[in-house]
Order: structure tokens, then C-alpha cells, then sequence
């Protein structure tokens, strides 16, 4: 995990020696946030046995705040590989918002979103976020619960530099159980799913055999800076292997201003809409044969219209249908 390698510091002081809990309580509390910065998150799935293949992603770049409620400029980078059954699979990408626009980069070509439709998605995340302000802080506390309640085991490991920040280490291991049922108990106040029983509950809990937490508080402000996930899982399949599942965050140059313009010489997003591989319909409910199924690219085109032409985000959830099974 390149960008939460922690490099021991000089150490000492208060922060090394506080209580784990009132660090990370502090760490995890909200308070304003952080406006701007460079993010890094890392995901990476590898097979202990090596037999099931590997997974890497990562999303890396500066982000702005443009004023409370208001949609960030963000310059991201994504990549991604996949390692798995003599398939491997590469992906490079990127995603640029600014107040003026949204662009999609891929494979070093990029792509500018239609200025209707940024629009709609700009007035979309402007509702939203004016309707979280009414809200108590932090949503999981409104169905009562609570995230520093998922880490037990604390330990403080002192203070540490990462990339120029002094921060303090804490770690931990994550309370399985309370952390699957919360989220089960979330999941079914917002009617995401339906309520899991007592077996798939111990069966969830079980497949998880090993879970470690750490977590990394800048020392000027108790601001979280990183943190870092890691979890063995019992093989999917039933068989004795495992899988070892490691995600961090790291959010570095905090508090500075960022430099976000969009890219340049970018081409409209329908082209790239074109060229994706959209399956045609199934034999049981494609057309009379004198009226063959459209194609590929023109079922992207029509997608493409109907989001272009949508009043809000509920019509543009029903455009998806234009893509066929």
C-alpha cells in the first residue's frame, strides 16, 4: 500500500502515549472535514494458495471544495488489474469534475459529458447534499450506530510520518459480529435488503478468520489521515484456501489548495458510449426477424439521447433499459 507506508518518526510527546480509544473517538467524530487534498485508495484481493487470481485498484488524485453543498473538482487517476484463470485484464482511466464539467479518461483519450446532463447530475448532488444538512452527523448515527464501536483490541502504537504528516497509529482489530449486524440493521431501516437470519448472520461472521484495523490521526488536529483494512476470508468455494483482502485510504497535502483544470482536446462522451460492447437481446425476447435487433452502437446512441434528454435522476435510471439484457 504504497501511499500508507509509514515510516517510523521521531515519536514521543502526549500523542504517543494517549488513550487508543479517546484518539481514535476523535479521529472517527466528523468535525468540519477536510476541504482539500490528495486522496489514495488502494483495494487488492489475492489468493493465499495463489489459485484463485488477483486483484488490484487504485484511485489516486487531488480534490477541491467549491463551497458547502456544492459539487467538488476532483482529478483522479483510476487503474485496476486482474490476474485469474490465464486472463489478465488492465485498465487505465480517469475521472476530472470541475464547476464547468465532468470528463471521463480511458486508455490516455479523454471524454467531456454533455453539458445538459452534467447539469442535471450538478443539481442532483446540490439536492442531496442540502437535504444531509437537516440531518443529524454522520448518517449511521441516525439508525444508532456507530463506526468507532466496530474496532476492538486498541492499541497505540505511537506517532509516526505520513508523507510529511506526524500522525498517530492506532490498531486494532474489527468486531466482526457488531460490524455485520449494524450493517444489516442499516440495510434494512433504508430498505436496501431484507433481514438476514441468525444462519446467514453466523455464516457472514464465520467467513471472516482473521480482520486487523489501523487507523492514523495527524497530531496538529486529530484529523484522520489514513487507514488501513485488512481481512482473511475462508475460500468462497468451500475449499481450504483463503483470501486476503487489504483496502486503505490516505488523504495527503491536506488544507492545501489544489490545481484542477480540465483536461484538454477532449472528444464528446458519446463516442466512448459507442464503443461499448452492449450485449443484444436474449432469444426469448428479441423481435419478429424481419425486424433485426438493433446493434451495439446504436443502442449505446439511444442510451446516450434518453440521458441526455432526462429530467432528473429517476429518468435517467430508466434510460438504462434502451441497453437491453
Amino acid at each position: 500500500m504504497t501511499a500508507l507506508v509509514a515510516l517510523p518518526g521521531c515519536g514521543g510527546g502526549e500523542d504517543a502515549s494517549a488513550d487508543p480509544q479517546d484518539v481514535l473517538d476523535r479521529a472517527l467524530s466528523g468535525g468540519e472535514g477536510i476541504d482539500s487534498g490528495v486522496l489514495d485508495v488502494e483495494l487488492s484481493i489475492s489468493s493465499v494458495t495463489g489459485d484463485q487470481g488477483e486483484l488490484d485498484a487504485e484511485l489516486q488524485g487531488p480534490f477541491q471544495s467549491n463551497g458547502s453543498g456544492e459539487l467538488p473538482s476532483v482529478e483522479f487517476d483510476v487503474s485496476g488489474a486482474i490476474a485469474s484463470g490465464g486472463i489478465d485484464f488492465d485498465f487505465d482511466g480517469a475521472l476530472t469534475v470541475t464547476t464547468e464539467g465532468l470528463w471521463v479518461g480511458l486508455e490516455g483519450t479523454d471524454y467531456q459529458l454533455d453539458d445538459a446532463t452534467f447539469g442535471t447530475l450538478r443539481s442532483a448532488y446540490e439536492q442531496s447534499a442540502a437535504q444531509r444538512q437537516d440531518e443529524p452527523q454522520g448518517s449511521l448515527e441516525e439508525f444508532g450506530v456507530d463506526p468507532r464501536d466496530w474496532v476492538t483490541g486498541l492499541t497505540n502504537e505511537g506517532t509516526e510520518d505520513l508523507d510529511g504528516t506526524e500522525v498517530v497509529h492506532i490498531s486494532g482489530s474489527a468486531d466482526v459480529p457488531k460490524l455485520v449486524a449494524d450493517l444489516n440493521d442499516v440495510a434494512q431501516r433504508t430498505g436496501q435488503a431484507t433481514a438476514l437470519s441468525a444462519a446467514d448472520l453466523n455464516a457472514l461472521e464465520s467467513s471472516v478468520t482473521a480482520a486487523t484495523i489501523d487507523v492514523y490521526a495527524a497530531t496538529e488536529d486529530d484529523s484522520l489521515r489514513g487507514i488501513d483494512v485488512g481481512l482473511t476470508l475462508a475460500d468462497p468455494r468451500g475449499g481450504s484456501g483463503e483470501l486476503d483482502v487489504e483496502l486503505s485510504f490516505a488523504i495527503t497535502d491536506a488544507g492545501a489548495e489544489q490545481d484542477i483544470s480540465a483536461p484538454e482536446d477532449a472528444r464528446p462522451l458519446a463516442e466512448l458510449l459507442l464503443q461499448l460492447p452492449i450485449s443484444a437481446p436474449k432469444a426469448d425476447s428479441s423481435p419478429p426477424s424481419s425486424m433485426p435487433p438493433p446493434s451495439a452502437s446504436k443502442a449505446a446512441e439511444d442510451y446516450y439521447d434518453c440521458v441526455a434528454r432526462a429530467n432528473g435522476s429517476k429518468a435517467v435510471e430508466e434510460c438504462a433499459s434502451l441497453l437491453g439484457g
